[in-house]
């Protein structure tokens, strides 16, 4: 499976987009709907991806439950990282910009990701074999499914939560409640390594959670903050900013390299064990 959730994490970033999203749409301009729109069909790839063969398991094809059993966590479970991975990157790309129309995209990135690992831990539950001794033993007989598992139950009142609603219902425990983004974060990163060891996934997930998380260090986040503010050290920040998009984009182009890849395979119901 797999931040997971990041609509919580400083409230200046929760009071923005409060105000994003109650302005007249009519302040918005054309570039920044298209951008934003954009953006979110990316909600559509995994459901794209894994159509075919869900449709062949739903039809009771032959070798159906097969496929989706080998397709799922390679399409599924990588897109719920991806899409972690973008919710996460949500709030620095505020913290270095200042931009505001993309904030959106973290609820809406937070219910996607809550989804598409509710999805592939149910496929994964109902398609593999008897090896874990019924569904509950493929859910929870092994600890890297274990972790799997409690992550998509933490991120079910994050997503429960998400609307501006829920916001003004819960006031300041909003806050607290969807600090659990972080613990969601931890346990990620522990059922990747549990996974596939000090390799791979696991270290293309650390090498982009590195600057999301910098980033997130109430010091940087202050200064940078202010110094955009001021429009000081503009030099610095620029070349500092490159350095931590530079590490982002080498952590998750080989997590997307594969995507497509497996993702391919599956949607022409030819999955790659």
């Amino acid at each position: 499976m797999v931040d997971v959730v990041d609509t919580s994490h400083a409230p200046p970033d929760t009071d923005v987009e409060s105000k994003f999203r109650t302005r007249p749409p009519s302040r918005r301009s054309r570039v920044e709907k298209i951008a934003l729109w954009s953006f979110r069909t990316l909600l559509l790839v995994p459901f794209v991806l894994m159509g075919p063969e869900i449709i062949s398991y739903l039809l009771g094809q032959p070798g159906a439950a097969t496929d989706v059993a080998e397709s799922t966590a390679d399409v599924f479970g990588t897109c719920s990282l991806l899409l972690m991975a973008l919710m996460l990157a949500v709030t620095p790309v505020h913290t270095m910009t200042g931009w505001v129309w993309h904030l959106p995209l973290r609820r809406d990135y937070d219910v996607c990701m809550f989804i598409t690992a509710a999805v592939d831990l149910i496929l994964a539950a109902l398609t593999t074999g008897e090896e874990f001794g019924g569904v509950l033993g493929r859910v929870g007989g092994r600890s890297f499914l274990m972790l799997g598992t409690l992550a998509v139950l933490l991120l079910i009142p994050l997503a429960v939560t998400s609307t501006r609603r829920a916001h003004r219902w819960l006031g300041s425990y909003w806050k607290k409640l969807h600090r659990l983004v972080y613990v969601i974060w931890a346990i990620v990163l522990l059922h990747l390594l549990l996974l596939f060891g000090f390799s791979g996934i696991f270290v293309q997930a650390v090498v982009v959670s590195a600057p999301l998380v910098l980033l997130r260090l109430p010091p940087v986040r202050r200064w940078w903050v202010e110094a955009r503010r001021t429009h000081q050290h503009r030099i610095v920040r620029a070349a500092i900013a490159l350095g931590l998009v530079a590490t982002f984009v080498a952590g998750i182009r080989p997590v997307i390299a594969e995507l497509s890849f497996k993702g391919r395979a599956a949607f022409i119901q030819q999955p790659i064990d």
